[in-house]
């Protein structure tokens, strides 16, 4: 995951610095619809890590409350 927000980070870098470089004009606005959509996925996969980071970090506790609401039953 780390390496995918690197490679987003340095397109939003070129984008940005192309989009400085151009005229007002329709090409500009695409360019820089196209670097929010850029920075949106970034945001979400940081998002997403966050989740991933803080299911690992409570899962023995989310276990410990399931098992205790519903706890297994052996059948025989």
């Amino acid at each position: 995951m780390e390496h995918v927000l690197e490679i987003l980070g340095h397109a939003e870098v070129v984008l940005m610095k192309k989009i400085r470089a151009m005229k007002d004009g329709k090409p500009k606005y695409a360019a820089s619809e196209r670097l929010n959509e850029i920075r949106s996925a970034m945001h979400i996969l940081k998002a997403h890590d966050e989740l991933d980071e803080m299911m690992a970090e409570n899962e023995d506790d989310i276990l410990v409350e399931q098992f205790s609401k519903h706890p297994p039953q052996a059948k025989a």
